[in-house]
């Protein structure tokens, strides 16, 4: 479905229109109909000659209201926009008609109204005037209808030109965790609180669980209704009223109703847009004070344009936006800023990237990220784009700032790989690999008798993450848990190695259970860890045995237990004929190689021989 929004100068005939063309009356407040001025948002649905429905949101047209214009315009998808045949173009004709464009509404029809005030000239006249201001906007081609919602003139031709638009108008995405800005919010006896809005993106089902933000609080759908009628879902590009249960108050107005997987953000690079001189535009600097708008929501904002100090009237810059209240905002959303001084509509702005790391003003790559991302068509190339630039990314993090926002698949690009939890680039795949390959590669040929490189030290010069990391080494074909090797390599001493190997193991042989410490050994680090790899020696405590004494030390005490039960340590000392001094690492080391069980001061048979 889609959602059509009024727009033009007060009272040109917004709301007549909409009353003819619906036969519902948008105006609401009994303030709006005594004083015959749109105030707030008015909401009214049609039905087209195809049987298209289409919801309307009336927007006020008087200058003091403009941000309530704001709020209803940020969620359409096409607008209706009225200028009076006879008082023509007026100054709000222009704001609104800058604020559709900033916003990238291009689907559009032109209501030339009270056309049965002025002769066929001067409707001629109006609509090359009418024509001549759209020039510079998306609307540059939308259809001019002369209507009258007095007598009926042109409404039939209204409503035909209406239906053959939206059949060229884009539908908002009905996929991905949805988001709908609240225009109202008021409590109904007996049932709750009732909250409205167009649901953006998306789909709201009957039961389902969603957040309010910003806030956080969390809250359950009773009911479901789009224009009055009990629905069980609703899809984006629809007007919705939702009852909300675990939520009350009315103050909900500029918050958003989601579903799972939003977050709110502070700081946001966009791609500002300024309106050219003939729709207002004056130009935007970091000076001032300005106002952001975005669906129904406000907040001040500070802008920071990046390769610039001062963005000029058509003009468009990347820039950094810093919200004095996070909003739940993600990549493509367009928003209008304001300046409060003068109150005058100052740029637009389109999210590039809603989580953006910290960046210097003149930063060339990040700049050249920003124009990249600005081009971008899709999800995939969004995420391309982002991964190429920073190497890696964490999974969520990418889909994140690339727009995607809950379970919603996406077709990766063929130069990003997954990697554990991380999206990388080839190019830092390649790196990543290299590296590896180069740091285990480089020990071997500096270490040959050693197992391999510690698998922490490898990891810590990646800088990845354990699921990351371990997804490259399985990619590569590493072995090794604690060690990274070669799946070729076999440890094997250097020739003026192994003359001190044979020497060392002749020593620990002879001193059977009583070998000397490992500090009176005298012998290198290495040459040490190479024999703890082949298996030749074994450490124990602060001591070494040859392999053949550890495996007889094993032995002996295993069948002492089966043959008369649990041991003590005095008992190992006496059955290994050694000193307590060697008796108790002794001890320590079987039960840790679960030779035996340690419970209290006895040691009883372990499960491995």
């Amino acid at each position: 479905m889609h959602v059509l929004g009024t727009a033009g100068h007060v009272d040109h005939g917004k709301s007549t229109l909409v009353r003819s063309l619906t036969g519902i009356d948008p105006d609401r407040l009994a303030e709006e109909r005594q004083r015959g001025l749109t105030i707030d948002l008015g909401f009214a649905w049609l039905m087209l000659p195809s049987g298209r429905e289409v919801g309307v949101v009336d927007v006020p047209g008087h200058e003091r209201f403009i941000s309530n214009m704001l709020a209803g315009a940020g969620g359409i998808t096409a607008c209706l926009f009225v200028v009076s045949a006879s008082e023509g173009w007026m100054p709000q004709s222009t704001e609104h008609l800058a604020i559709l464009d900033l916003l990238g509404i291009e689907h559009g029809v032109v209501a030339l109204t009270k056309a049965d005030l002025v002769d066929a000239g001067r409707l001629a006249r109006m609509e090359a005037s009418v024509r001549e201001r759209l020039a510079p906007t998306g609307l540059h081609d939308a259809p001019i209808v002369a209507v009258s919602g007095v007598d009926d003139t042109g409404r039939s031709e209204l409503l035909t030109v209406l239906d053959e638009m939206l059949s060229r108008a884009p539908v908002p995405p009905a996929h991905g965790s949805p988001r709908m800005w609240v225009d109202r919010a008021f409590a109904v006896s007996g049932v709750g609180t009732v909250v409205t809005g167009t649901v953006a993106r998306g789909r709201f089902e009957l039961g389902g669980a969603v957040e309010v933000l910003p806030g956080g609080a969390t809250a359950r759908i009773r009911a479901l209704q789009s224009h009055k009628k009990k629905v069980d879902s609703i899809a984006a590009g629809t007007r919705a009223a939702i009852n909300l249960i675990g939520i009350s108050g009315s103050q909900l107005r500029g918050r958003a109703v989601v579903g799972a997987g939003w977050h709110c953000t502070n700081t946001v690079d966009v791609m500002l847009q300024v309106p050219v001189r003939e729709l207002g535009g004056v130009g935007i600097e970091a000076r001032g004070a300005h106002l952001l708008y975005v669906g129904s929501a406000s907040t001040p904002v500070r802008v920071r344009p990046l390769d610039r100090d001062r963005v000029e009237p058509g003009s468009s810059a990347p820039a950094t936006l810093y919200l004095s209240e996070g909003l739940p905002l993600r990549a493509g959303d367009r928003m209008v800023i304001r300046d409060s001084g003068p109150g005058i509509t100052a740029a637009g702005a389109t999210v590039l990237d809603p989580a953006p790391p910290a960046t210097r003003r003149r930063d060339r790559a990040r700049i050249e990220t920003l124009l990249q991302l600005a081009g971008c068509a899709s999800v995939a190339e969004r995420l391309g784009v982002l991964v190429d630039s920073e190497g890696d990314l964490a999974i969520s993090d990418a889909r994140w700032r690339a727009g995607v926002v809950g379970d919603e698949e996406v077709t990766l690009p063929s130069d990003m790989k997954v990697l554990g939890d991380r999206y990388v680039s080839l190019q830092r795949l390649h790196e990543l690999e290299q590296l590896v390959m180069d740091a285990v590669t480089t020990h071997h040929a500096d270490h040959p008798g050693e197992r391999g490189l510690g698998r922490e030290v490898v990891r810590s010069a990646t800088g990845l993450e354990r699921a990351a990391f371990d997804a490259l080494v399985h990619s590569l074909g590493l072995a090794g848990t604690e060690t990274l090797a070669l799946a070729s390599h076999s440890p094997a001493l250097p020739p003026e190695l192994r003359a001190q190997a044979d020497a060392l193991l002749a020593r620990l042989a002879n001193s059977a259970f009583e070998p000397p410490l490992a500090a009176q050994l005298q012998v290198s680090d290495e040459l040490l860890r190479a024999l703890v790899t082949s298996g030749e020696i074994v450490r124990v405590g602060t001591f070494y045995l040859d392999a053949g004494h550890a495996q007889r030390a094993r032995q002996i005490v295993r069948d002492e237990i089966k043959a008369a039960g649990p041991v003590t340590v005095s008992k190992i000392r006496d059955l290994l004929g050694t000193t307590r001094k060697y008796a108790v690492p002794l001890s320590e080391w079987l039960d840790d190689t679960g030779a035996t069980i340690r419970r209290g001061d006895l040691r009883h048979l372990g499960p491995q021989g």
